[in-house]
């Protein structure tokens, strides 16, 4: 029963939030639902701060929560490194995306970057982004790790993070490669903190900088040809998504590939906490 807790905390947490976002509605007759759903999402989010120090020291047994999950402050000059070097590697990999688009053809040209544009980019770095690293990479990998060991651990991580961002308002076709995207993305974030010997600023850097630079491309920063085919796009005609396309699957197992060699080099999964069993286990 020790999968107990780990599968009914957010079933806990999240109809809670739901719960207390509807206090807002007492105050404000017309928001939307939507906007009632973004609330409820930053209360949970904040709960499970709320509860993590404690989560942390009962069931994995630590002092030290922000050093298990990846997010010690107390070298600052080598979290700004982890942090750009995963920005940079993001930048990178969109850099060979657009690259491929325009060997073949199909980008038409570039555009200014808009402030609003520029502001909800880092938005979504700060908020969104950081937000899931901590939950995915940080939480939830501790949590695999410790229930099925390193290698499944990254398997079931990887499969929960894809799982989580379903949407209803794609088709099945549009699905199958838009979670396998995710999966293989979540592989990719995964190794990335293996690699970083268990910090999670290289994570959320890389995330970020994929999340927060597409949207500025997307946003108009760069401008592809009508004549691209969706599926170099994103996983349907509607729905621009590198992640879920065929280039973006493409460069994810060409980067999964290296990573297998660099962490073989690099050692194991160090700064992890959990009592769990590395033994000679690699992913």
């Amino acid at each position: 029963m020790q999968w107990l807790p780990t599968f009914t905390l957010f079933l806990i947490l999240y109809p809670t939030g739901w719960f207390l976002s509807y206090f807002f509605y007492l105050f404000n007759r017309d928001i939307s639902s939507n906007n009632l759903s973004i609330i409820g999402t930053i209360i949970t989010f904040f709960m499970f701060l709320y509860v993590l120090p404690s989560w942390g020291r009962i069931r994995w047994k630590t002092k030290d929560l922000w050093l298990s999950i990846g997010l010690d402050m107390n070298n600052k000059l080598r979290v700004l490194k982890i942090f750009f070097s995963g920005f940079i590697f993001s930048f990178f990999l969109l850099l060979i995306f657009c690259l491929f688009v325009f060997l073949c053809g199909w980008l038409d040209g570039f555009s200014y970057i808009r402030l609003g544009a520029l502001l909800n980019a880092i938005l979504l770095i700060i908020g969104i982004v950081f937000a899931e690293e901590i939950i995915f990479r940080g939480w939830l990998m501790e949590e695999m790790v410790l229930l099925f060991g390193l290698r499944r651990g990254i398997i079931f991580q990887s499969a929960i993070f894809s799982l989580a961002h379903y949407r209803s308002d794609i088709g099945l076709f549009a699905l199958i490669p838009f979670f396998t995207g995710l999966f293989l993305f979540g592989l990719v974030l995964t190794l990335r903190r293996t690699i970083d010997k268990g910090s999670l600023w290289g994570c959320i850097g890389l995330h970020g900088g994929l999340v927060g630079i597409w949207y500025l491309f997307d946003s108009g920063l760069v401008i592809f040809s009508v004549d691209t085919p969706y599926y170099f796009l994103g996983p349907s005609k509607y729905m621009v998504n590198p992640i879920g396309s065929v280039i973006g699957i493409i460069i994810l197992l060409i980067t999964i590939f290296f990573q297998r060699r660099l962490f073989a080099s690099t050692g194991r999964f160090l700064a992890s906490t959990v009592n769990a069993s590395f033994k000679d286990e690699t992913p």
